[in-house]
């Protein structure tokens, strides 16, 4: 999993449609016990909107989410916290805490969010320690977005990613596919998702072809309460921005626009 080195840079069209980030920690039952009145009232200005589902009855996107990350859903109490408009939410339940959004701009804004999170709950669940650290990261490449016409997918995605789309007697038949992909190294795994997809807009309705890159980063070893958590999100995300940059060309790099950002700016 040694991705090569890539610098940090901000797409002005950015191809990320969502970011999650999850804690998962050993059942505390007053959370499913209890309404977490302290902890709403605590973040409530940031996260007005609020839901409550069982397990079985979250929203679709909701449920989706909490299952590709691995948490269980059997008859848990899960409250859900959203922005006034709908882009954030966090999402709690008796054994794990997630934070996602539609509009990341960048890693320090979404880990600053998470952080503030995360020390009120800390502040008064108390818990032991996490048994999963997860961050994922779903980009989307719409060629309509990118304004690019007459264009071969392999002008996009490198050969190493998809062979297939490099293929002459392949390429242009293909309508779709999807790889997945399941990488480890020590206690850390990615699970690397990635294809050839239909998307349609959620206004139009107009579907159009595009390339899913979806990774998932996680580690299930014991980490503390303490920075041990945020070392090891920091280093997600800088295996995510290798990650990605590994999965497309030149020439896809330039079209998003990069300008590149100092790590301490």
């Amino acid at each position: 999993m040694k991705f090569p080195e890539s610098e940090r840079v901000i797409y002005e069209k950015n191809p990320l449609v969502d970011v999650i980030c999850q804690l998962q920690f050993p059942p505390i039952l007053r959370i499913s016990q209890q309404p977490p009145v302290d902890f709403q009232d605590r973040i409530r200005e940031e996260y007005p909107i609020f839901e409550f589902s069982q397990g079985n009855q979250l929203p679709p996107e909701i449920s989706n989410i909490m299952q590709q990350l691995g948490s269980s859903l059997i008859s848990n109490q899960t409250y859900i916290f959203k922005s006034e408009d709908s882009i954030w939410q966090i999402v709690l339940n008796q054994n794990s805490i997630t934070l996602s959004t539609r509009k990341y701009e960048r890693y320090e804004i979404f880990k600053k969010k998470f952080q503030d999170v995360i020390y009120i709950f800390e502040e008064i669940y108390k818990p032991s320690f996490y048994s999963r650290v997860g961050l994922r990261y779903r980009d989307l490449i719409l060629p309509s977005k990118l304004n690019v016409q007459n264009f071969n997918w392999s002008e996009l995605i490198p050969n190493h990613i998809a062979s297939e789309l490099h293929s002459p007697e392949m390429a242009s038949s293909i309508t779709a596919f999807m790889k997945n992909l399941q990488m480890s190294s020590d206690d850390k795994q990615i699970a690397f998702n990635h294809g050839l997809v239909t998307a349609r807009d959620g206004k139009t309705q107009k579907e159009e072809e595009a390339y899913l890159l979806d990774a998932d980063f996680s580690t299930t070893t014991k980490v503390s309460r303490n920075d041990n958590v945020w070392d090891t999100i920091d280093m997600f995300n800088k295996m995510a921005r290798n990650l990605f940059r590994w999965s497309i060309t030149d020439k896809l790099h330039n079209i998003l626009n990069p300008s590149h950002i100092d790590n301490h700016e």
